[in-house]
């Protein structure tokens, strides 16, 4: 004797089955360049987060009260805070270029990876502006310098490729109605 659910999706009582969801190699082979590009603009912009954001170098000038005061220090975009915004953001671009590989794409969907995706970027972009304007009053006799790091400018450049891959796996799709079911 098998048991049904007596809350079938048709109303009858008939068995709930569902399918398997599958997400492996081939998947991402035949996904379009779009997400292919939105993807790679994940995986960079949740590596260069953990990369130098800003080096900061102060020199004391000549002599040996110099080179007491002298020192250099950088700082990653993790340990700075902005960096972890820049993670959650590219994991929910993932996140919804991996859910629309295996259940289809939907207006929602597209939205929501296109503003995680530009809240990233942005959010180097005032960090990259920002870093000019951190350096405030120095004592005279100080040389002090501030400059981005790689994994700034990596995370403006992914930013902007989750973006355009994003945009551009959008134009490649066909649709479904926002309230489709994910």
């Amino acid at each position: 004797m098998t048991q049904t659910d007596p809350f079938g999706s048709d109303g009858t009582g008939a068995p709930k089955t569902t399918s398997a969801v599958q997400f492996d190699v081939d998947t991402l082979k035949s996904a379009g360049t779009g997400a292919k590009v939105a993807l790679g603009g994940a995986l960079v912009t949740f590596l260069a987060a953990f990369m130098t954001w800003a080096t900061g170098k102060v020199d004391g000038g000549d002599g040996e009260l110099g080179e007491l005061f002298s020192f250099k220090a950088s700082v990653s975009g993790f340990k700075a805070g902005d960096g972890k915004l820049t993670i959650l953001m590219a994991l929910g671009v993932g996140a919804l270029v991996v859910v629309q590989l295996i259940k289809g794409w939907n207006k929602g969907m597209a939205i929501g990876a296109v503003v995680c995706a530009a809240i990233s970027a942005l959010i180097g972009l005032s960090n990259w502006a920002d870093i000019k304007g951190s350096v405030g009053d120095v004592p005279a006799g100080l040389d002090v310098s501030v400059s981005a790091g790689l994994g700034l400018y990596l995370t403006i450049l992914a930013g902007l490729a989750m973006v355009a891959g994003t945009v551009m796996h959008l134009r490649q799709s066909k649709t479904t109605p926002a309230d489709a079911t994910i």
